[in-house]
This record gives structure tokens, C-alpha cells and sequence, in this order.
């Protein structure tokens, strides 16, 4: 009994005590020397196996303090912190699959801890797995609901993963949360932006700039939003004076939109003769020479561009449609080869590419470039009816007529499609639906000259001879001013700033 009394107490729980009591006083040292000596008392405890890595960490050990999580979690292997700092070890040596492991480990040891789940939805993301990251950010939001970083980063995450219409949800809600908070706000706005949602992006901007009026940064992103949102009356009322070359181009880029083509080119020099060889700047300029009709200038300009920025693809892609207008279709689709290795999502380089294919035949190959960009941009109407044109020209009318009508559902006054869908009810017999869909093409586009001739065949055939004898003779007048049926459609893609 007096031999029990006598015997010494565990020395680790010493080591230990001063160990904490020097990281307390930021002694990473002195807490190391104590913890070694904790461990050389006592290996199995794991405690101290666990300070003395944090310590490591602290002192830029970082590979010394992943070898020491690991062997504490040999010994503690349901410990939560073991598992949630060693991911935080990895992530600073960029070992991002074994972050994941340990942090997806470290979750269901304890869901209730919103780092952790924060932590993973960022690891993930990173990784490219955008989905689940949606659910781990959804997880550590219902933790810390008032959290912007886990807010902005959710939103970040659904843009990420192409749910645009639960991002734009997630920052409707969380906006009234934060609505104070115009750097946060602005952060969430160029997501937006970025993301090719230009409208909730100015909705949000809008807001951030009342909070920061004097924010230059802000005033810009929300211009470019109302660009982008083919808004240029905003624009130009947002930047009434242009003082920056950035403002130059903003304003010139409103003009390019509006077709004051004078003003544009004004704009887009007093840019350029600030940066010479910005490739937006000059971009910019090249369009204006596009709309022009100076095709041989803008792709001068736009060649320089792409030697400024040669990663860019929207260089490629307006030398493409520049080619294009000059029917130079093999160096069209040689530009849009490039265009595409920078940008392979790019619906609009998908669809120039496309159009091209049909003219010249390639009905097939055209086709699945166009299923691509509806994958896309499910809602344009354009990509529609023009997989309605490739199924048309390879002979499969039943299925052109479906794409016809799905264009005309999504924008009711877009001519073309009601054009092709008459022409085909009128072959099948179908003349008074025929006679109607060719009257709407023409009410929407008064200068579709083909239309006027179909229109008099079909009106003959029911008997209707004014009706006839004026449109052939309104088709007449236009023919000499007849393009090709698919320009306004390119002109169309080539007017998004």
C-alpha cells in the first residue's frame, strides 16, 4: 500500500499541461520539446500525438505534422479532429483527393460541424464536382445559416453546376440576409456576370452600387451587365461621360448595340489611343468594321487581337463570322476550330459552325452541332429552327416541322420559323394553316422576300388572286435586295457584346 502511494503519476499528463500552457503563450518550440516528451512517456496517447502536429502546422512543418495526424489517428481512428485537421494539412500541400477523403470522413463523424461541410463543398468544387458541393454547402448553410462566405459560395457552386434557376433562388433568399452587405453583394452580382446570366447579375449590382456609390468597380460590372442584358440605354445613362478608357469602351460597345455606328467608332478610338493593343478594345473596333461591311479590315484587327490574347476565343470566332459574310467558308471553319479549342462550350461558335455545315451540305454533322448547342441554351429559339432547317434539307420533314414549332413556342415572332413551317403545311396540303403562318412571317419580318413568293402560290391556290398578285408583286420589288436566308440569324449571334 505505502509502495502504491509512493509510485510516481503519469508524467505525460504533465508534458501535456505545459505544453498548452506554451502554445497558449504562442512558445511553439518550448510546446514541442514538452509534447515530445509527452509522446516519449506515453506513445499510445494520441492527444498528444494530435499538439504536437497542430504545433508542426504552426511552424511550416506541414509534411512532419501529416505524418504525425496519421499515426494519431492509428490510434484514434473515430477521431473528429484528427480527420478534420489532417484534410486541412493536405489542403495546404494541394493533395485535394486526400483532403476529400478525410473531410467526407471527418462529416459523418459529425455532421453537426459547419466547417467541415464548408471545407468539403470547397474541395469539391475545386475538383470539379460541382454537384456535391451544392449539398455540402446546403449542409453547412442549415448549420450557419448567417455565414456569407458559405451563402456566396452556394450560389458559386448551382452556377457551377448549371442550376441557374436555384442559384438565382439561393440569392434572391440570401439577399435579404445580407442586404447591407454591398461587398457581398457585388462578389455574388460577377458571378453572375460571369456566368452568362446578365440580368440577376444587374439585379443584384444594383443594390451593391446604392450601398457603395462611389465604387468605381461596381459602377462597371453593373454597365457591363446592362451590356451584356442588351440594355444600352442603361449603359449610356449609367456612364453619361466616358473618363476612363474603360468607360470608352462600355459606351462604345452601347452604341455598337444600337447601331450608332459613328458614335461607336468614336468611343472605341478614344480607347484605343489609351491601350493601343487591349484585345476587348480592339475587338470592339472590329465588330463596328463588321457592321460596316468592311470585312477585310475587321479581320486585320481581329488578328491583332488574337496576337494580343491568344488564348481568347471570341477573337476566332468574329474572324469566323467576318469569313463567313465574305462566304469564305473553309477559313470560317478553321477559325471556329480555333475558337472552340478555347472554348468548346461555346454555343454560339457551335452554330456559326453549323450553319456553315448546311450551306454546304453537311446536313448530318451540322445536326449534332446544333443538338450541342440546344444542350446548351435549351431556350433559343434560333438553334431550334435551325435544327429544323438541317432536318428539312436531309429530307425528314416530320421531324423539321417539330423543330419549326418548338422555335415559334419559344419566340412567336421570330419570321423564319413560321416561313418553313408554311412552306411545309403547304406541301402537305395544308393551305389555310399554310396562308397564316406566311402572313406571320411577314408581319414580323417585312423584308423576308421568299416569303412574299410562297405567300402568292399558296394565296392562288385557294383562290385568293389579290392577295396572290400583291405579294408576287412585293416579291418582285424585293428580290434584287435578297441575302442569304440565314445572315440575319449570324448578324443576330455577332450582336452579343
Amino acid at each position: 500500500m505505502a509502495a502504491g502511494l509512493l509510485a510516481p503519476a503519469d508524467p505525460s499528463a504533465v508534458y501535456l499541461d505545459k505544453a498548452r500552457k506554451a502554445l497558449e503563450l504562442r512558445n511553439v518550440q518550448e510546446a514541442k520539446k514538452q509534447l515530445e516528451l509527452a509522446i516519449k512517456a506515453n506513445p499510445q496517447l494520441a492527444d498528444a500525438w494530435l499538439m504536437l502536429a497542430g504545433a508542426e502546422i504552426e511552424n511550416g512543418e506541414t509534411h512532419r505534422a501529416i505524418e504525425h495526424y496519421q499515426h494519431a489517428l492509428k490510434l484514434a481512428p473515430d477521431s473528429f479532429t484528427g480527420h478534420y485537421d489532417l484534410a486541412l494539412a493536405y489542403l495546404r500541400e494541394r493533395r485535394l483527393d486526400d483532403a476529400r477523403r478525410e473531410l467526407e470522413q471527418a462529416v459523418k463523424l459529425d455532421s453537426s460541424q459547419p466547417d467541415a461541410a464548408y471545407n468539403l463543398g470547397m474541395v469539391l468544387l475545386e475538383a470539379g464536382n460541382a454537384p456535391d458541393a451544392v449539398k455540402s454547402f446546403r449542409r453547412a448553410r442549415l448549420l450557419q445559416p448567417a455565414r456569407p462566405d458559405i451563402a456566396f459560395n452556394l450560389v458559386r457552386a448551382e452556377l457551377t453546376a448549371g442550376d441557374w434557376r436555384s442559384a438565382q433562388e439561393e440569392a434572391r433568399n440570401a439577399t435579404r440576409s445580407f442586404a447591407r452587405d454591398g461587398a457581398w453583394l457585388a462578389s455574388v452580382g460577377k458571378l453572375f456576370l460571369e456566368s452568362g446570366h446578365p440580368r440577376d447579375a444587374a439585379f443584384v449590382l444594383e443594390d451593391a452600387l446604392r450601398l457603395q456609390p462611389a465604387s468605381e468597380e461596381v459602377r462597371l460590372a453593373l454597365a457591363a451587365a446592362y451590356l451584356q442584358s442588351r440594355q444600352p440605354d442603361l449603359v449610356l445613362s449609367l456612364i453619361p461621360v466616358a473618363k476612363t478608357e474603360d468607360e470608352h469602351f462600355l459606351r462604345g460597345s452601347a452604341f455598337l448595340v444600337e447601331r450608332r455606328l459613328t458614335e461607336a467608332d468614336s468611343e472605341a478610338g478614344a480607347a484605343l489611343r489609351e491601350s493601343p493593343r487591349e484585345p476587348r478594345y480592339l475587338l470592339l473596333a472590329a465588330r463596328i468594321r463588321q457592321f460596316q461591311g468592311r470585312q477585310d479590315q475587321a479581320l486585320e484587327v481581329l488578328h491583332l487581337a488574337a496576337e494580343q490574347a491568344p488564348g481568347w476565343a471570341e477573337p476566332y470566332y468574329s474572324m469566323a463570322v467576318s469569313y463567313y459574310f465574305g462566304r469564305r467558308y473553309e477559313d470560317a471553319r478553321r477559325a471556329l476550330d480555333e475558337s472552340l479549342k478555347r472554348s468548346p462550350d461555346s454555343a454560339r461558335s457551335l452554330f456559326l459552325l453549323a450553319v456553315i455545315l448546311v450551306n454546304q451540305g453537311k446536313n448530318r454533322e451540322a445536326e449534332a452541332l446544333l443538338q450541342r448547342a440546344i444542350a446548351l441554351q435549351p431556350d433559343s429559339a434560333r438553334y431550334r429552327f435551325h435544327l429544323g432547317t438541317a432536318q428539312l434539307r436531309d429530307d425528314r420533314p416530320a421531324e423539321a416541322q417539330e423543330a419549326f414549332r418548338q422555335a415559334i413556342r419559344l419566340k412567336p415572332d421570330y419570321a423564319l420559323p413560321h416561313y418553313e413551317l408554311g412552306k411545309l403545311l403547304a406541301q402537305s396540303g395544308h393551305r389555310e394553316d399554310a396562308l397564316q403562318e406566311l402572313e406571320r412571317a411577314i408581319r414580323y419580318e417585312p423584308g423576308l422576300v421568299q416569303a412574299y413568293y410562297q405567300l402568292s402560290r399558296v394565296a392562288a391556290a385557294l383562290g385568293q388572286s389579290e392577295k396572290s398578285s400583291e405579294a408576287l408583286a412585293t416579291f418582285n420589288r424585293l428580290k434584287k435586295q435578297e441575302k442569304d436566308e440565314f445572315s440575319n440569324d449570324v448578324n443576330g449571334e455577332l450582336q452579343h457584346p
